[in-house]
């Protein structure tokens, strides 16, 4: 799968795109935008307490009003996200870039 900013899917998403449309195919209805999804949940974990279907979050201020990414927490300390259009929708390391990542995860 591929990235475009904006992107709802079937072939190109945008981050919180990818992770709507991942929680559709659960059943679970979340809100579009990256900062709704943080904003939105239903508890707030610690990044040691993940659990598979987390939401993990960058901000470029700590808080959620500067989230500007998202990924879901696939198991075994790795990620899925759609992060760019070079790399498009991929599993990472969680920590693949520790910079701005928020502390706390959305859990829903």
């Amino acid at each position: 799968m591929g990235y475009t900013y904006g992107g709802n899917g079937p072939s190109a998403y945008d981050c919180s795109g990818f992770t709507q449309s991942a929680f559709a195919q659960a059943g679970v209805d979340i809100p579009r935008t990256s900062g709704a999804q943080y904003s939105g949940a239903n508890q707030y974990v610690g990044l040691d307490e993940l659990q598979v279907g987390d939401l993990v979050f960058w901000s470029n201020n700590g808080s959620a009003s500067g989230i500007y990414h998202v990924a879901v927490y696939v198991g075994d300390g790795k990620i899925a996200h759609a992060r760019n259009y070079t790399e498009g929708v991929s599993v990472t390391d969680v920590d693949y870039s520790p910079w701005n990542m928020m502390g706390t995860a959305a859990r829903y």
